[in-house]
């Protein structure tokens, strides 16, 4: 039996030794597998320390004065643990992945980089959540940063690769500051930067500082989860980051910003079951309310398959801190069982979302591979040659769209039943504001729905729009087996739902547990009353027995007929081509329009004519529909404006003469002269 100890080593070692090989690897026969191999068995190493520690005790584990003054603690619990099975499942899929998927870079020769960047990437992730100290904490996460920068920016050649890496390194310092001021509060009330010290005396913090520590917290690590409107860096990062990376972004790296709100509101900030925090969860309802409708209005409207997948994980993560904000307003209230619930509901979707998103990513790799394009409008027919990648995406947007039997279905389900029992809130307030909070959730999976129609639809059926959806083919085996692992889970979450509850339930040591395994939706309160059940095994076979039933009918019905292939009316044209096909922005118009608000569209008409001599007979017509992003255009611009304008200013101090550089000195000197004078007075 390997202890856990081992078992932890053993993982660090082996994504240090694959981020070591990517160094010394110069594009041979057997590189990719020499870099992503460890990065798998690294991960199933992850996977079976997390398990290991989920069934057993906490892990603690330690270095002295690593650095002076400061001792490296590493503490993993049950919510650690289940946050590292979810970085292994996925690095697993994606380190498969990567093997066929890398090969490009491979011919390019840039691989090395590829393969030290991604390893780090991981194992910074591994640090950040077994952590049990703020400097490590903080130096951990700044590596996952600096190493998730390096890989957006990574095909560097291209000019707008270079601005979204920029655009995330500032946005993901803004939040590191404030992560930073949230720990520095409990320093100063504690005098330690162990964790252990926050959880044992934050009870005993003032309501004020416990109300900062939370709200600094709510910013830092809201902004990288890509909460609305702190999420202007995530549409432009994924894109720009390889495909395998984008994966762990999207799937497992805004994760690390739900663990900490997690860490800082249960362990950190001294939160107590009283009403007068109940105002943290109603914060956390509005965002993840306005995150989860605005990111997926902005996703049904988009035609680029990465970026509308980005929008879609803000989305996500929306769902996920409606949850998390019910959860937090319910124990406000000492409504137990309504806490768990919706906290069940909270971190299932965590996990789906990084199964089906990882998928979803993956996907849209394998299709950006072939295809050499991002645009949906230029896609079209691919189920023919890449019958896996669509059967695999299809699963994917099956799952994310939350309809049955997959596993989006099960946390959505969860949600809503968590904001349906929100009239046992005994406030008249609340009950008003949840209730509004539910209208967008509701909305957002209807548009949900519509988004994968379309980037399904555009993709891989119909005809082929372009050059670029002509003459390709499926991609190798290890990107479809990377693929087929996540897939398999969202069928299995979905299916048989109790096995994630049962382990979100043993991470979390929660006391409400599902009543049986075969109605896993049931949570029962201690006065014996049930929630709205659903036996997702029993959904399944209906689900089937319908489909057989009417397969059935029709064949008996039909009986012995004759096949006769006769061509499709096509209104005297002679043939159907892809101009006569929906487009992307045609099955996304009503929305648009109706939505106007958020997206300020526009008509862009390209005319051109015969000649001077009959300017007025039209020789082509092109008409583009254009939106913008109000976030960028009526938030961030005008700050961005009024910075330059002020450092601009700030500039003309900057005279380069030497006596202006001693004035400013002397005035200096004056000025704190002044203020000592006026302290000791």
């Amino acid at each position: 039996m390997i202890s856990n100890l081992v078992l932890f080593q053993i993982t660090i070692l082996l994504f240090l030794g694959g981020a070591v090989l990517g160094i010394l690897s110069r594009n041979s026969r057997f590189s990719r597998h020499a870099i992503f191999v460890p990065s798998m068995i690294g991960s199933i190493f992850a996977i079976m320390f997390s398990i290991d520690v989920m069934m057993g005790k906490p892990f603690t584990w330690g270095i002295q004065n690593v650095i002076p003054f400061f001792n490296l603690e590493i503490f993993v619990d049950g919510i650690s643990a289940f946050f590292l099975l979810i970085i292994g499942i996925v690095s697993f899929a994606v380190s498969l992945y990567s093997i066929g998927y890398s090969k490009e870079y491979q011919v390019e020769k840039r691989l090395p980089a590829l393969g030290f960047l991604f390893n780090t990437f991981i194992l910074s992730m591994i640090l950040v959540v077994t952590s049990n100290n703020a400097f490590f904490f903080l130096l951990f996460w700044e590596l996952m940063s600096l190493t998730s920068f390096f890989l957006v920016i990574y095909d560097h050649n291209k000019e707008e690769n270079l601005k979204s890496g920029i655009t995330y390194l500032v946005m993901t310092h803004f939040g590191t500051a404030f992560i930073f001021a949230s720990f520095l509060l409990g320093y100063i009330q504690t005098g330690s930067f162990s964790f252990d010290s926050f959880r044992n005396s934050s009870a005993t913090f003032p309501l004020l500082i416990k109300n900062l520590v939370f709200v600094f917290a709510f910013i830092g690590f809201g902004t990288k989860a890509g909460m609305i409107p702190l999420h202007i860096w995530l549409p432009k990062a994924h894109p720009s980051a390889p495909s395998n990376v984008s994966a762990l972004m999207s799937a497992v790296m805004i994760k690390i910003g739900i663990y900490g709100m997690i860490r800082t509101i249960f362990d950190f900030s001294g939160f107590g079951m009283s009403p007068d925090f109940a105002w943290w969860g109603m914060l956390l309802v509005a965002a993840g309310s306005a995150s989860a409708l605005i990111g997926v209005l902005y996703a049904v409207v988009e035609h680029n398959i990465k970026r509308a997948l980005a929008f879609h994980s803000i989305e996500n993560i929306g769902i996920i801190l409606i949850g998390l904000g019910l959860s937090v307003v319910f124990a406000s209230f000492h409504l137990t069982a309504l806490s768990v619930l919706a906290l069940v509901a909270s971190m299932y979707h965590t996990i789906n979302h990084a199964i089906f998103k990882g998928l979803l990513f993956m996907g849209a790799g394998s299709v950006v591979s072939a295809t050499k394009t991002k645009n949906v409008e230029d896609l079209g027919g691919l189920i023919k040659q890449m019958p896996w990648t669509a059967l695999l995406f299809l699963i994917g947007a099956i799952s994310i769209a939350g309809l049955p039997p997959f596993n989006g279905f099960i946390s959505e389900w969860l949600t809503l039943q968590s904001l349906l029992s929100s009239y046992q809130i005994p406030s008249t307030i609340l009950q008003i504001s949840i209730a509004f909070a539910s209208l967008p959730f509701a909305l957002t999976i209807g548009i949900a729905a519509a988004t994968f129609v379309k980037l399904f639809g555009m993709t891989f059926l119909s005809k082929a729009r372009s050059k670029h959806a002509m003459n390709i083919k499926e991609v190798p085996y290890s990107m479809i087996l990377g693929m087929s692992i996540l897939a398999a889970i969202c069928v299995l979450l979905g299916v048989i739902p109790f096995l994630g509850i049962s382990l979100i339930s043993t991470a979390f040591h929660l006391s409400s547990q599902p009543s049986s395994p075969f109605d896993a939706m049931t949570v029962q309160n201690s006065s014996g009353m049930n929630f709205a059940s659903l036996s997702m095994p029993v959904v399944l076979i209906i689900i089937s027995s319908i489909a057989i039933a009417i397969f059935g009918f029709i064949r008996v019905l039909s009986g012995h007929t004759r096949k006769t292939t006769y061509g499709t009316w096509d209104c005297g044209f002679g043939s159907l081509d892809s101009k006569m096909e929906y487009t992307a922005t045609s099955l996304s118009q009503p929305i648009r329009a109706v939505f106007k608000v958020f997206f300020k569209p526009h008509n862009k008409t390209e005319k051109e004519s015969f000649g001077e001599k009959n300017p007025y007979m039209l020789k082509t017509i092109k008409i583009e529909t254009v939106t913008k992003n109000i976030f960028e255009d009526m938030l961030y611009l005008p700050i961005v404006s009024s910075f330059v304008f002020f450092f601009d200013k700030i500039r003309r101090l900057q005279t380069g003469k030497i006596n202006a550089y001693l004035l400013y000195m002397m005035i200096t000197i004056v000025l704190l002269l002044l203020f000592v004078r006026l302290s000791n007075a």
